[in-house]
């Protein structure tokens, strides 16, 4: 009976002293300490002594505060903490998410992408020499656009009138296009000493401008010279794209104050992955085989818009915008290209910030007309040119001296071409003995089209 109670007290004891530990880890040592002190027999050992703190404890003799605890017993308070962690994910690369979504999309299966741009047959055209009046019935021009002109196209001088004060009018019979000249004959002329109305084409200064309005055939005419106007090429170099995560097998399994994992990695890391993507979409410079003599490799880097689009709308963001400026945007973005009524404006914060204060602008700001494209919301902005959807892009603000900048795209005629689509692998470090980590890599290649570039303007600051 006195052996099953001393059992029972030991029992106990053990219980007891699992407990503080389990309470106060840091009580371990001395607990330990003094327990197996106790079975060996040591004299004068209180099992407080065996669960007491090795800190000497803080007294506090007034009124007692969280401020007047944490200096006593700095582990004392411990402060509530929150499951959720907020992840900072603003909306910097829209232009990738669109040629994602709803973009032209296509197969590349080379390590470059050649793609043709056509424009249509040009109409306009002016003099590079002068005409000096001379009684003849045909007489040769100087013209800059020599290729737009065929034998038997009607020629039109809004610049310049008979005697009838009516512009003058004249057909073409012959085209040097080596010497880029026309010959004409003139429909409504001059008489001699450019008097009267006559078949004589008056005198024309250099720069005179000429349009072509169309073509007149014989009776008996059953064939016209064949025009075809040939599309341009232009080149651009798929780029890899890729990154990596890793975690280690024991940072793994081991206790957090929030769950924050290899999922949450790969997410930022596609996150920048994406992000870089859309600065090299907005300023990548087109070259292949770019030559690495730390690592000995070569890489093929993909050009962006900054390269490709050359056509540009410049303004004074020192000076207050008007109706007038922007109306001149409309003309230039618009006018003279074969793309689409609708085209997207990515905008820095200080573009944004100048165009809200431009009146035409406040005026359709106040419907609060909008729409959404690949789930992103623009702002539209009509003009009697095309409409504007305008979107905020951080990118813009991320690159110094870009706030006030802008890029006029239309999506039509920009093309995403891949090689090989997004994809995850789980590489198998530790099976292979090279680090106990799980760790994944994902990687993607493709490369962007501008087409037909002259659809597609920056819009640029450049103070006066």
């Amino acid at each position: 009976m006195k052996t099953k109670t001393i059992f029972r007290f030991l029992i106990g004891m053990v219980i007891v002293l699992v407990a503080a530990i389990a309470i106060e880890p840091s009580l371990q040592p001395s607990v330990a300490h003094g327990f197996f002190d106790f079975l060996n027999g040591a004299k004068h050992l209180n099992l407080s002594d065996i669960v007491a703190p090795v800190a000497a404890a803080q007294a506090v003799t007034e009124t007692v505060t969280t401020g007047k605890v944490k200096v006593a017993a700095p582990n004392l308070l411990r402060p509530e903490i929150s499951n959720t962690i907020t992840k900072v994910r603003p909306d910097i690369f829209p232009m990738d998410t669109i040629l994602r979504q709803v973009g032209h999309i296509g197969k590349c299966d080379s390590r470059e992408y050649k793609f043709y741009s056509s424009a249509v047959r040009g109409v306009a055209d002016t003099l590079t020499a002068a005409h000096i009046f001379a009684e003849v019935d045909s007489c040769e021009l100087s013209v800059t656009n020599v290729h737009i002109w065929l034998k038997d196209d009607i020629a039109f001088f809004p610049e310049k009138t008979d005697n009838n004060l009516k512009e003058i009018r004249a057909k073409i019979t012959k085209v040097d296009n080596a010497g880029k000249k026309i010959t004409v004959v003139a429909v409504n002329g001059v008489g001699a000493s450019s008097a009267g109305a006559g078949t004589f084409m008056p005198a024309l200064l250099n720069a005179t401008a000429i349009v072509r309005i169309g073509n007149a055939k014989g009776e008996v005419d059953a064939q016209n010279t064949p025009y075809a106007n040939l599309p341009t090429d232009t080149t651009n170099y798929v780029q890899i794209f890729m990154c990596q995560v890793e975690e280690s097998l024991v940072e793994s399994s081991h206790n957090k104050e929030v769950e924050y994992n290899i999922n949450d990695f790969q997410t930022d890391a596609i996150y920048d992955m994406r992000r870089m993507a859309e600065l090299t979409m907005l300023f990548g410079y087109p070259k292949q085989d770019v030559f690495d003599p730390e690592a000995q490799k070569t890489v093929d880097l993909m050009g962006g818009a900054k390269y490709y689009i050359t056509k540009t709308a410049t303004y004074d963001a020192t000076v207050a915008g008007t109706d007038t400026v922007f109306n001149s945007w409309g003309n230039k973005i618009f006018a003279g290209n074969n793309g689409s009524y609708t085209r997207i404006l990515f905008a820095g914060n200080g573009l944004i910030e100048w165009l809200m204060n431009i009146p035409v602008i406040q005026k359709q700001l106040a419907a609060n007309k909008t729409e959404t494209v690949a789930g992103l919301k623009f702002k539209v902005i009509e003009t009697f040119w095309g409409d504007l959807l305008v979107r905020r892009h951080q990118a813009f603000d991320d690159v110094k001296g870009y706030t006030f900048n802008g890029l006029v795209l239309d999506i039509d005629n920009v093309e995403r071409r891949i090689r090989t689509a997004t994809e995850t692998q789980k590489l198998e470090l530790d099976k292979t003995g090279i680090r106990r980590v799980n760790a994944f890599r994902i990687l993607e290649e493709w490369t962007l089209a501008f087409r037909n570039p002259s659809t597609h303007c920056w819009i640029i600051n450049n103070p006066s």
